[in-house]
């Protein structure tokens, strides 16, 4: 099978790694870059040995690129793969999929128009500890889950919102919400909601929220939130986030996510820590143990790059497909619109 080809869009800091990624696939190449910042989309074009451009319609124009990697401010997601699937390129796009549920839609309904496969990236699925956590609840683990707990407690410095982590792009999206679409929920806490939503099988229903901008200066986004979800099958989850937790976790907490069953509760650290009741899968019962998921291959964007090229390959739909995506940022446009109203809202109404 021949390499998927990539053209990278957007050549900040997370596309240093999906690009490393991609080329490190026995499956995919990066062959084009563009940025609208030249010395960015040189610079990854020159790690890679590609040419580059500053011009996405340019870039869309080259016969050997096959799909694109997206990962531009979230504002420009929607416009930059529909006019990539227009072009007949495949897309992976990075999280958040859009703004919001309205324009999620119009980009399945851009690819789909076009023949062209969407995904989103939650290469965090692929992680061993979340694939393992995956097996055991498989088996029946912990029995029915009835309740989801979600922790994303982070400090973020103040250089952040304008250089993100490492300073590559000197940019100021991250602040406002008309360019981001929100601060802590729809940026780190998504990723979450997604390997929850993969783990479990559940559905959100309902969301309730309450959040606000309390400490970080300068920025129009949340900091804080607090959402309570309710699934379909009866369980109720809670999601506390801040990207002003000063400390963040102390010496010796477990920080992981947790996932409580009716006869146990597994605990989302590397590795994983289990409580079952369960007597016949092989696991002491009535006590806490450690599974660890050191055999397991560690390269998750590469493994999420792999798994969408075979799907492409296959006429399969990726392991993560823009559904997956769509529903993502409905959970989180719901906690934004309970806030407004002040009342719970329901998730699927937003998708209908």
């Amino acid at each position: 099978m021949a390499k998927m080809r990539f053209g990278i869009i957007g050549c900040g800091e997370i596309a240093v790694r999906t690009a490393e990624a991609i080329a490190q696939s026995e499956s995919a190449t990066v062959v084009a870059t563009m940025d609208v910042n030249e010395g960015l989309a040189k610079d990854l074009a020159e790690r890679h040995n590609v040419r580059y451009s500053t011009d996405l319609d340019e870039l869309l124009s080259w016969d050997d690129v096959d799909a694109v990697y997206i990962s531009t401010p979230h504002h420009l997601h929607a416009p930059q793969a529909i006019r990539s699937a227009e072009a007949k390129k495949h897309i992976v796009v990075e999280k958040p999929m859009a703004l919001n549920v309205a324009e999620a839609k119009e980009m399945i309904e851009a690819c789909k128009s076009n023949g062209v496969v969407l995904s989103v990236c939650f290469p965090m699925r692929y992680l061993p500890h979340i694939r393992k956590a995956k097996e055991l609840l498989s088996k029946g683990t912990i029995g029915r889950v009835v309740g989801i707990s979600i922790k994303v407690l982070i400090d973020k410095p103040a250089s952040y919102w304008t250089g993100g982590y490492t300073g590559r792009a000197k940019t100021d999206w991250r602040m406002h919400k008309e360019t981001a679409g929100g601060g802590i929920l729809i940026m780190n806490a998504i990723h979450n909601i997604d390997w929850m939503r993969y783990l479990t099988g559940l559905e959100v229903e309902r969301v309730y929220a309450e959040y606000g901008t309390l400490v970080t200066e300068g920025i129009d986004v949340e900091d804080v939130a607090c959402v309570v979800l309710r699934y379909a099958n009866g369980a109720v989850g809670m999601i506390e986030a801040l990207s002003c937790a000063a400390g963040s976790y102390g010496p010796g907490q477990w920080s992981g996510d947790r996932i409580y069953g009716t006869h146990g509760t597994i605990v989302l650290t590397e590795p994983l820590r289990l409580y079952t009741k369960v007597g016949d899968l092989g696991y002491p019962t009535n006590q806490w143990i450690e599974v660890p998921s050191r055999e397991m291959e560690r390269n998750d964007r590469k493994l999420f790059i792999d798994d969408f090229v075979r799907s492409v390959s296959e006429g399969k739909e990726p392991l993560v497909s823009a559904y997956d995506g769509l529903v993502s940022v409905a959970i989180i446009e719901a906690a934004y619109i309970s806030l407004e109203c002040g009342s719970p809202v329901d998730v699927m109404s937003l998708i209908s």
